[in-house]
């Protein structure tokens, strides 16, 4: 069995395998560990599949004693305590979905302003012509994700895919799509 030093190496090598055989490790203690300050179990899985995408992101530089979980459970923890404290799950700025889309929760002075509107809906049809633009199983994630706001349990189970390749596939999407994003601004 490799450890999590081993495994850390071969996630930030690219290995799929890696991310896989540490969500297997240690998915089920996180969700445990964030719904003792969350009030939904759901929400619980949400913290914990966001861990992931940061481990993800941005993975740690140095291991306590070789092991990843308490580097795992600090994030677990703080994602869990923003979340109570803010009454819903926010994905914190800089994260793999932190992508310009149309903005649901903007006053309605605002959305009614038909600048913004246009701006809004330019940025969708770029970030649609984007993701048209994505290997064919990269794409349909992100419009799980998207379109279909699938959990990435959901989107692994719809794509018949292990849990921690979704998370992959979905994290390497939106790199993806930020980079382009980025060229073309």
């Amino acid at each position: 069995m490799p450890s999590d030093q081993e495994l850390l190496q071969r996630l930030v090598a690219g290995d799929q395998d890696a991310v896989q055989t540490l969500v297997e490790r240690y998915q089920t203690a996180l969700v445990e560990y964030a719904a003792r300050y969350l009030p939904s179990p759901d929400l619980a899985k949400d913290v914990a599949q966001e861990v992931f995408l940061k481990l993800l992101d941005v993975p740690p530089s140095h291991l306590q004693n070789g092991v990843l979980g308490p580097w795992l459970f600090r994030v677990a923890r703080n994602l869990a305590i923003d979340a109570a404290r803010h009454g819903k799950f926010e994905i914190a700025s800089g994260a793999p979905t932190d992508l310009p889309v149309a903005d649901t929760d903007v006053p309605a002075s605002v959305a009614s302003d038909p600048l913004h509107t246009l701006m809004a809906s330019s940025d969708a049809e770029q970030l649609r012509r984007l993701c048209n633009q994505l290997p064919a199983e990269l794409k349909a994630v992100v419009e799980d994700r998207m379109d279909g706001n699938l959990s990435f349990q959901e989107i692994a189970e719809k794509e018949h895919i292990p849990l921690g390749t979704a998370l992959w596939r979905v994290h390497h999407a939106f790199e993806i799509l930020r980079h382009k994003w980025l060229e073309e601004a």
